[in-house]
């Protein structure tokens, strides 16, 4: 799958949306600015808009799900915006007894911060992945003066998240975009331990 934030990603008609019992883990620090708070104030009001609660997923639809690039541009996250990325691959996880396989990436604008996870979970190594689970963190309009972007406290942040079982095209899927985005990553951004051996991150842009 092309690596491309011009295309228009839809879910489709007729697909239902998740509701609110289907998403868990909801965080909201403090309501929205009021609208009439003027721009010169510092508030970014898109990012306003943007924070605000809303279906990010679909019912029974792991293809879309899984799909960074669509979730990232309900967020007008595209990669430029890349601060930090770390891919896994088949890694034993000991708290659920699967292996796992995950992207993860940090993406940070002057007024706003999205963390996206997709991971898939196999029942051994070298089996193929039957289940995933998506876990969107979304943040709006830091609170202060902070040197290092990423240890930000934000005004309001959302948290989504959705788990399923994988089908055979969102599994084609997840590796077509893991594979592409490390490719862009190892391209774009330097290899975290240059940095710092204890960074969480295996690809940074990161000072702190």
């Amino acid at each position: 799958m092309p690596l491309t934030d011009n295309t228009t990603h839809s879910r489709g008609a007729g697909a239902p949306l998740v509701q609110a019992n289907h998403i868990k883990d909801f965080i909201m620090t403090s309501p929205a600015m009021p609208v009439k708070e003027s721009q010169r104030s510092g508030v970014d009001f898109d990012a306003i808009r943007r924070s605000l609660r809303r279906h990010l997923f679909v019912i029974n639809r792991p293809d879309f799900n899984v799909n960074s690039a669509a979730l990232r541009t309900d967020f007008a996250m595209h990669l430029e915006y890349l601060a930090a990325a770390t891919f896994t691959r088949e890694k034993a996880d000991f708290d659920s007894d699967k292996y796992v396989s995950s992207t993860e990436m940090l993406l940070i604008k002057p007024l706003e911060q999205l963390q996206v996870t997709v991971t898939v979970y196999a029942s051994k190594a070298g089996a193929a992945p039957e289940a995933y689970k998506t876990r969107i963190v979304h943040s709006a309009n830091p609170l202060g003066n902070e040197d290092h972007p990423e240890n930000r406290e934000f005004q309001s942040t959302n948290v989504y998240q959705v788990s399923g079982v994988l089908t055979v095209s969102a599994l084609e899927l997840f590796w077509s975009e893991h594979d592409g985005l490390e490719k862009y990553a190892r391209a774009h951004l330097p290899e975290a331990h240059e940095q710092s051996p204890f960074c969480h991150w295996q690809y940074s842009r990161l000072r702190g």
